[in-house]
């Protein structure tokens, strides 16, 4: 060890001191030589300031880095980002790679939200999608407030030309209401001895109608029991009349069932209906007879003669 010269050993200070800095820069910048990690890859149209060694982040823990971003001129300059995540994350089908904000300061950094499908192997490729950020919903949300508020403003400039317009108007509108409320408080003025006379007069109305309304209150009560006396008066005197009617009915129908009088007799004896029908099939007999011999009942003489068949017909009667 005596034998090694002072540059060897400022040369192997130097190596090591070297080696002590870049691993020391890498490992600040999120590489990790003594773990394994998986290679992933994705693909994005714009990083927004994405670089080397952001952090890869699931549910805010970071589990990877970023380890590489290429420009790919071929394929519309798309960025390729090589990711490096732990090797004990199992990255399945259907997971997604957001590229997201870092926080309030800027920055960005890739949300890695994991599929339900197979295990994917290191080397394949994640689907990738851009999160809107803080800076991104605040422009949202204000675009259409500004366009209200542009709205607003110009309503309200419309409103003040209008009214600008109006100005003279409304001076005038107000200058009349004056004038007419110095005619009013004038008028009221000149006729306040004739309001005041007008009230009293009112007043003194007012209380002879209540006098006269204690009046007519005994007077209206008479009338009331008046009315209701002659109510039941004319009832109880219907009623008793009602009452004989449905008695004379009554003996009037037991009469007819019993055939007592003779429309009891004509009702339950059918002699009278028998008479009546031998009355009706004589004379139907006569008006047949009447139709086909007229000469036997009307005679009709020209000058003073009498026809022949008349005097045989007469003859045959007389036989």
């Amino acid at each position: 060890m005596k034998n090694i010269s002072k540059e060897f050993k400022v040369g192997l200070l130097v190596v090591v001191a070297g080696a002590m800095l870049y691993l020391g820069f890498n490992f600040l910048k999120g590489r990790d030589f003594f773990s394994r990690d998986n290679t992933f890859y994705t693909f994005y149209d714009d990083i927004d300031g994405l670089t080397v060694s952001n952090q890869v982040i699931i549910n805010g823990y970071a589990v990877g880095r970023v380890d590489k971003i290429e420009l790919l001129p071929e394929q519309g300059n798309k960025l390729l980002v090589t990711l490096k995540i732990k090797k004990d994350i199992s990255v399945r089908e259907g997971s997604q790679s957001m590229l997201a904000d870092g926080g309030l300061l800027g920055g960005k950094q890739i949300n890695l939200t994991l599929g339900k499908g197979k295990e994917l192997e290191s080397g394949d490729t994640l689907k990738g999608g851009v999160e809107l950020g803080l800076t991104d919903l605040i422009a949202e949300k204000a675009d259409p407030l500004a366009k209200n508020i542009d709205s607003t403003a110009l309503v309200l400039k419309n409103m003040l030309v209008q009214y600008e317009a109006m100005s003279g108007t409304v001076g005038e509108i107000l200058e009349n209401t004056k004038m007419t409320t110095a005619s009013i408080n004038g008028i009221l003025a000149d006729n306040r001895q004739q309001l005041r006379n007008i009230t009293a007069n009112l007043a003194a109305l007012t209380a002879s109608l209540k006098d006269t309304e204690a009046q007519f209150k005994p007077i209206i009560a008479k009338l009331d029991n008046f009315a209701n006396s002659l109510n039941e008066l004319e009832v109880g005197e219907i009623s008793k009349k009602s009452n004989e009617l449905l008695a004379e009915l009554n003996k009037t129908t037991q009469a007819i069932n019993n055939a007592d009088g003779s429309l009891g007799k004509l009702i339950h004896s059918d002699s009278l209906y028998q008479q009546l029908n031998y009355t009706v099939s004589d004379l139907d007999r006569l008006l047949i007879d009447l139709r086909e011999h007229p000469q036997r009942y009307v005679h009709l003489s020209v000058f003073g003669r009498k026809n022949k068949d008349d005097k045989k017909d007469n003859d045959e009667n007389g036989k």
